[in-house]
């Protein structure tokens, strides 16, 4: 009885054991089966309404895979899909000469990839829904120029880094952004370069900072203000300065010398020298533009040890009658006018042997907070602060 009941025991185990088994190697065949069925072979065709497409299919007949989809109108895919999206890597090759490279997700650039246009122009970087963005370098082909742009985008707006645009004549600029807005520009030429740094116009001009233009060694300083100038300074002309005057005396007197029957007015300057000299005479000349050396008296304080800066600028400027002369460009250290010690002022020599004019002219009374003139008494008031 008891063998009986081991042997039924037995028997019922061995027939479970032998089913299991029998599911079990059903069950891999039927995966093993279902593989093939989706793989398929991959030169099907499959016909879309854009064009046809030939590659490998799933099961239900979808694009999935790698395959080419070649469009009525000459555009070509190439790359994987899924479910008949571009879904991975793919290349697309348009009619116009255009092409992408990189990663795709439902029909859509998203991820990493490459744009070459036809113009040989490109953008390498990242994509969202079609469209820059993220981390990425684009160049833009123009006639006459091309554009560098490197940095953030969003939402194909560049959003944060350098722009920079090189011109067929070999100008170039540059634009940096943050937030989307202009913080700095520079444009460099042959002939000139300019610098803004400040809040600025959509279009690049400045509404709110500092620009700097430099020409021919000149150099130029502008403050705006809601896009107008409301300061400027130059390396060619003389500006207050409170530390560049130096003196005990809120301000200072200075006759004016007139000679008989002449109308002209002088003012005596002295010029610090190696070898000390005398006070130089200067005519007092409120239509000149500049504070003029002539060309002996120049030669004349340079043997005497005058210190002084080349600023190596040359221009041109009115003399005594108001005609046209040109004039080089110099920074001396110190002179002294009455009581004060005057340090930094740019003064213009004449280039002319023969041209002997040493004028006093607006640009050396800049150097000062306020000039007065009095025409009854011939005095010129000088205030330094």
């Amino acid at each position: 009885m008891k063998f009986y009941i081991h042997s039924l025991f037995f028997s019922y185990f061995y027939q479970k054991t032998f089913m299991f088994r029998i599911s079990f190697l059903f069950i891999i065949l039927s995966f093993s089966l279902f593989g093939q069925e989706k793989i398929t072979k991959c030169t099907n065709v499959k016909k879309f309404t854009t064009g046809t497409y030939i590659g490998c299919l799933d099961y239900e007949s979808n694009a999935d895979g790698f395959g080419t989809l070649t469009y009525t109108n000459g555009d070509v895919y190439q790359g994987n899909w899924s479910r008949n999206y571009f879904n991975g890597f793919g290349t697309m090759n348009f009619s116009n000469g255009d092409s992408y490279s990189g990663n795709w997700v439902k029909n859509s650039m998203e991820g990493t990839g490459k744009i070459l246009y036809a113009n040989q122009g490109y953008y390498n970087g990242n994509f969202k829904n079609n469209m820059f963005h993220g981390t990425g370098e684009q160049k833009i082909i123009f006639s006459g120029q091309y554009q560098l742009l490197k940095g953030e985008f969003r939402n194909d707006e560049f959003y944060e880094g350098t722009k920079e645009v090189f011109f067929e004549n070999g100008d170039q600029s540059t634009r940096n952004y943050i937030g989307g807005i202009i913080t700095e520009t520079a444009y460099l030429s042959s002939e000139f370069k300019k610098s803004t740094k400040g809040s600025h116009y959509s279009n690049g001009k400045l509404k709110t900072g500092l620009q700097v233009y430099t020409q021919n060694n000149i150099i130029t300083e502008s403050k705006f203000q809601d896009g107008m100038v409301v300061s400027k300074t130059s390396n060619i002309e003389n500006y207050y300065v409170d530390q560049d005057i130096l003196g005990d005396a809120h301000s200072i007197s200075i006759d004016l010398e007139r000679e008989v029957n002449d109308d002209t007015m002088y003012v005596y300057l002295g010029f610090q020298t190696k070898t000390p000299i005398q006070p130089v005479r200067f005519v007092f000349d409120t239509g000149a533009e500049m504070f003029s050396i002539g060309y002996k008296l120049f030669e004349n304080l340079k043997e005497k040890g005058l210190v002084y800066e080349d600023l190596n600028i040359t221009i041109s400027s009115l003399g005594v009658r108001g005609e046209p002369s040109e004039n080089h460009l110099i920074k001396i250290k110190e002179l002294t006018i009455g009581t004060y010690k005057v340090r930094n002022v740019i003064a213009a020599v004449e280039t002319l042997e023969t041209a002997n004019s040493s004028l006093l002219g607006v640009q050396f009374l800049k150097k000062f907070k306020e000039v007065q003139w009095s025409l009854n008494s011939n005095k010129l008031l000088f205030f330094k602060e």
